[in-house]
């Protein structure tokens, strides 16, 4: 979201010169100060030394006639042409815009009380029900007025669009809360930047706090040369406790260290590492003046030694080990550009200076780039979820105080590959292991060679091997390493006679065969916590976690997570049921863990419960081998009825049914353009889903809906059936029925422009408006194209209206895919460039979420970020690629489609291919089928059909290329 500064920016120079005469005009004379004569109340009763009254300007002609221009610049901005205020003080900033808009605006007023005699009327004024009205007031502090105003307005069927105030009150108020409920709001000045940094005995800005600094006197003496930096700021911190003094900054520490976007100095307890005494040190954002990394050190340590009680500060210094931690010149960058192996970050407020926060990289807890983000951004920054700000990544350099142990997070990972990670090494494992157990079922001598006891490295704790037949689980068992070559041949012999798993049917062949090791080390005991605090200690799918009490132990290798689709609370609390411990204290022990798998192909690396390879690199190919896996997997999938099982846990070989209305609609869609695109057979598939969802069709006194139990009635499926028609090779029942259900969907388009979801309004909560609208408008724009139904242009006009100020003034992520097809199809129908400016705008918006490095869309809207809604954005991106080859925007064209090219390369991570088989114990019904995520083993039906439906907008687009 666009801050109030850069708006303003934005502005023409005209603007910007009449808002500095008009700020002249209101610094001089609409402060009116306390006297005396003249008392000033807030509204609690309390006094005030002055207030802000600017009727002392807009009562005057060129106070008024200022303010009237600088408003009437910011209304381009909106789509109403009818605006309105609440009280008085507005009104002469509303007559101004009228008297000088040339006839667009006219006026409402809107009493706090009905009139008592004469109209009784609450709104005064010429009333257009059907225009975006803009409420205009003089200020906006608490926002109670404007809500007001916004309240009685809507209550008499007027849709309001925003506000613009002459004066905000800052952004954490009433005007972020009106943001927050999707007006959209501007303001030509603000109370801080505009006027009290520019009035005497007031607050000035501190845009950087941790710049901050106690106060101290340098020493005569100078810091030793070369000093290790954590050596320098022990010496530093020793001096400001004893004296209040500081070393003045050696020329150079023992080495170059990067301190251009600052330091900081932490202590922690020398028996217990992971006891944290102190941390503090400063920021260095771009612009500002930065030190050298020696004087760097010095500033983080002066502030790290003041958070010490004062009582014990020497005493906890000598207990302490030291730590700098030195960031490079910090850079903007979008969520996408973030890199958690590598950047640590800063999130800054744009609105409210001083609001920031940060996160290391590789912390306990944080996953990956969106749980950093996210930690940064509202635990850290405390900024609200729409608040405007900036992400500034560096990276990060950490200088230990020699000899001593640190904890191995908050810093980059290492260059080299861990050993295990070699296929000389951990593959080798697991190659000796499938030998083994292929050698026992078969009663034949082992190929490979023993291993050697030093194969590992040092930090190596412990093997665990699991055999697989047939691609069925037979058992996992796992011990300590002693001697390597032993362990893995008793582990291997113990997993096949393990009598906690159902004995499947003897392998027929060793090519049925493969074994995985999961090799543990950098084991790290992290003692006693809750269940809630070792879930942020811990990244659940990456980490092996052990649990004790007493006598009582278990541990789960990471795999647990994504074999079981277990949540981290969930992880951790099946843990504990698992090792029979009821009730606190808990012990806790986390390694890192490598898994490699052995099977018929050779040696891979596993990631969760499945062994990705390297996807295809060109876009045509990715699309092909794709489609063909996603149709597969969709009819085998669907049930003689026309319906389709639901979900799918392919580990378990576990089929789950229901019937909902939407994704069966959405899939008939999906299978019917998949018949005439990539394969014919689809075509029958999809009329059998939707001859089923016909026969749910009901005529009822509030319209025509498609009725089922369980399923709340929606235009949902109603839009995508109407689809599915469009597309299906059935001309008969699509002209029986596209025109009467598009007639239905027509009714659902209020005056304003608003889609009504459900029958039921009790229902439709706001979340739906996300999703809901765009495939309306969608079906609507397609069935015309068509001439399934006339198109009622004005009301695809306020529609299209009301959901681009919708994206405008708080973007979702629900939003992007149906917004960004729905103005395709419109273009379709009206190529008017206002479709594709929005399709642009969504497109843009969500590939500032996509990972650099892997491809996928980090996003808050599925749980387990990033996964299988990478596929939604996808569908929308390749709409976005189609109009922007329509309309001759090939740099943009090339840049869709290669972002869906490394979009589509996630996918094929994700998606289950042959070459997981060996791993599976129903291939057949697997094979094709999309993960929820790399943590989750789980496949519902709309998964599949949502990477369906991208690769055919993305084929689409890429063909016509």
């Amino acid at each position: 979201m666009e801050s109030w500064s850069e708006t303003l920016a934005r502005l023409p120079a005209a603007f910007h010169k009449d808002r500095d005469e008009l700020l002249g005009l209101m610094r001089r004379q609409a402060i009116l100060y306390q006297s005396p004569t003249q008392p000033i109340l807030s509204r609690d009763g309390s006094t005030a030394r002055w207030m802000l009254n600017s009727l002392q300007v807009t009562l005057t002609p060129r106070g008024a006639e200022l303010a009237g221009r600088c408003v009437l610049e910011l209304l381009r901005r909106f789509e109403g042409r009818q605006i309105a205020t609440l009280g008085l003080t507005a009104v002469p900033i509303l007559n101004s815009v009228i008297m000088q808009s040339d006839g667009r605006y006219h006026g409402l007023l809107v009493r706090q009380q009905r009139k008592k005699h004469g109209s009784l009327k609450l709104i005064e004024g010429p009333i257009d029900p059907d225009e975006p009205t803009i409420v205009i007031d003089d200020s906006i502090a608490s926002g109670t007025s404007m809500q007001l105003a916004c309240d009685t307005l809507r209550q008499a069927g007027i849709r309001v669009e925003g506000g613009i105030f002459l004066v905000r009150f800052g952004w954490y108020g009433g005007f972020a809360r009106m943001q927050e409920q999707g007006y959209h709001v501007e303001a030509v000045t603000d109370i801080w930047s505009d006027f009290i940094y520019h009035m005497e005995d007031e607050p000035k800005p501190i845009g950087n706090p941790t710049k901050i600094f106690p106060k101290f006197q340098w020493s005569e003496a100078r810091a030793p040369e070369q000093l290790h930096p954590a050596a320098l700021a022990r010496i530093a911190m020793r001096e400001y406790l004893t004296s209040g003094k500081l070393p003045r900054p050696p020329q150079a520490l023992d080495l170059d260290y990067p301190a251009g976007g600052g330091a900081w100095v932490s202590l922690r307890s020398v028996k217990n590492i992971h006891v944290r005494h102190a941390r503090d040190g400063y920021w260095n954002f771009p612009g500002e003046q930065g030190w050298p990394s020696s004087e760097a050190v010095l500033w983080a340590a002066l502030k790290t030694a003041e958070t010490l009680p004062k009582d014990e500060a020497l005493a906890l210094l000598d207990d302490s080990a030291v730590a700098v931690t030195f960031f490079d010149a910090m850079e903007a960058c979008p969520v996408g550009a973030l890199d958690n192996d590598r950047y640590g970050i800063v999130v800054r407020s744009l609105e409210r200076p001083g609001w920031m926060g940060g996160a290391l990289p590789r912390m306990p807890g944080i996953l990956n780039e969106w749980d950093q983000y996210q930690h940064a951004r509202m635990t850290n920054a405390g900024l609200v979820s729409f608040e405007p700000h900036v992400i500034l990544r560096h990276d990060v350099v950490k200088a230990v105080e020699p000899g001593v142990a640190w904890q191995p997070t908050g810093v980059p990972r290492s260059g080299a590959s861990h050993p295990l990670t070699r296929a000389e090494c951990g593959g080798l494992v697991a190659a000796r292991g499938r030998d083994l157990a292929i050698a026992r079922l078969f009663g034949v001598a082992p190929r490979t060679a023993p291993l050697r006891d030093d194969l590992l490295p040092a930090d190596t704790d412990q093997l665990y091997v699991s055999v697989y037949l047939a691609g069925r689980l037979r058992g996992c068992f796992g011990a300590v390493l002693g001697r390597l070559d032993e362990d893995i041949t008793t582990l291997v012999e113990a997993a096949l006679d393990d009598a906690r798993f159902e004995t499947p049917a003897g392998a027929t062949s060793p090519k049925t065969v493969s074994v995985t090791v999961a090799l543990l080390h950098d084991r790290l005991d992290l003692g006693l916590h809750s269940v809630e605090d070792i879930v942020r200690r811990i990244r659940y799918g990456q980490h092996a976690l052990m649990v004790q009490q007493d006598a009582r132990f278990a541990l789960f290798l990471p795999s647990v997570a994504s074999r079981y689709n277990l949540d981290a609370v969930s992880f951790v609390e099946e843990l504990l049921r698992k090792a029979e411990i009821t009730e606190p204290p808990y012990r806790w022990i986390r390694f890192e863990c490598t898994t490699w798998l052995a099977d018929q192909t050779g040696e891979r690396l596993v990631e969760g419960s499945f062994a990705p390879e390297a996807p295809p690199a060109g876009l045509c190919e990715l699309v092909e081998r794709l489609g063909t896996l996603a149709i597969a997997y969709l009819l085998r999938h669907q049930r003689p009825d026309g319906t389709f099982f639901t979900r799918y846990e392919p580990l378990q070989d576990q089929l789950y049914q229901a019937v909902d209305l939407p994704r069966l609609a959405h899939g008939a869609w999906v299978l019917a353009r998949a018949s005439r695109t990539c394969d014919r057979s689809a075509g029958d598939a999809a009329i059998r889903t939707a001859v089923f969802l016909l026969h749910t069709v009901e005529e009822t006194a509030d319209g025509l809906w498609l009725t089922h139990m369980g399923n709340d009635r929606s235009v949902a499926e109603s839009a995508l059936l109407v689809l599915a028609l469009c597309e299906a090779p059935d001309e008969t029942l699509r002209k029986q029925w596209v025109p009467r259900l598009a007639a239905a969907l027509w009714s659902r388009i209020d005056a304003h422009g608003r889609v009504h979801t459900h029958a039921d309004e009790a229902i439709a909560s706001d979340a739906y408006q996300d999703y809901f609208p765009g495939q309306v408008m969608l079906a609507l724009a397609t069935a015309a194209r068509l001439g399934l139904t006339p198109l009622d242009d004005a009301k695809f006009e306020l529609a299209f209206r009301y959901y681009r100020h919708r994206f405008r003034a708080q973007p979702r992520f629900g939003q992007v895919s149906w917004l960004a097809q729905a103005c395709y199809a419109g273009w379709q129908v009206k190529p008017d460039p206002r479709f594709a400016d929005l399709a642009f705008e969504a497109a843009d918006w969500i590939c500032g979420f996509q990972q650099e490095k892997s491809g996928a869309f980090l996003n808050d809207h599925q749980s387990d970020t990033p996964g299988y809604t990478t596929a939604l954005y996808l569908e929308g991106i390749g709409a976005a690629a189609s109009l922007a080859r329509s309309t001759g925007d090939e740099l943009r064209h090339r840049g869709y489609l290669e972002s869906c090219r490394r979009g589509l390369q996630f996918l094929d991570g994700l998606i289950i291919q042959s070459r997981d088989s060996s791993l599976l114990p129903n291939p057949s019904m697997a094979v094709g089928g999309l993960r929820r995520s790399g943590r989750a083993s789980e496949v519902c039906i709309d998964f599949v059909q949502h990477y369906l439906a991208a690769l055919i907008e993305i084929g689409g687009a890429a063909r016509a290329g």
